[in-house]
């Protein structure tokens, strides 16, 4: 009974395996039971067989509100601090704040104050006020520092005369000490 048994058991392997590897489906590793039949085979594992299907509603979809308004927050707070950094690094090395700084550089009175070398008091320095050429005005200010350590502030302020090829005229110009002195560069 035992020997009929396994012989049905291993004909019956052998015709899923067969069938399996006519339908080009990779062949499961099989384990000879002596004792129980398997009860259901690879080639009966189907979408259309209601033995192997599960019957249960899918998950609805997840919320991504939270994650999309994390991630406009954050492009909002960049997007905002490039454009200040872009403006900024704009008027450091426009021409009249480059000129200011040579012309500041090389007058006698500030290099008693401040030293031989006038620089920006720091490596990313922050230019207050606007500088337009179409609209023909020049307002800013900024933190300088000689070789002596001591700190002062920039003040330039010019207007264009007449039209777009007009004079331009210097109104204010000075650096402004700690201690209050303020050096005329004009």
């Amino acid at each position: 009974m035992q020997s009929t048994l396994r012989t049905l058991q291993l004909a019956r392997i052998s015709r899923t395996l067969a069938a399996a590897g006519r339908q080009g489906v990779q062949r499961p590793a099989v384990r000879l039971s002596s004792t129980k039949a398997p009860s259901h085979t690879w080639a009966e594992a189907t979408a259309r067989n209601p033995a192997f299907a599960v019957e249960r509603d899918l998950p609805g979809p997840k919320s991504r509100k939270k994650e999309i308004a994390i991630f406009v927050g954050v492009a909002a707070v960049t997007w905002g601090v490039s454009t200040l950094v872009a403006f900024n690094y704009q008027r450091m090395t426009s021409t009249p704040v480059t000129a200011a700084l040579f012309t500041a550089r090389h007058n006698d009175e500030i290099r008693e104050v401040f030293g031989t070398q006038l620089n920006f008091a720091s490596a990313f320095p922050w230019i207050s006020g606007d500088i337009s050429h179409l609209k023909g005005f020049v307002d800013v200010e900024f933190d300088v520092v000689g070789t002596k350590g001591v700190q002062g502030h920039l003040v330039l302020r010019s207007r264009r005369i007449g039209r777009q090829n007009g004079e331009w005229e210097t109104q204010e110009f000075y650096v402004r000490a700690p201690d209050g002195r303020t050096v005329n560069c004009l």
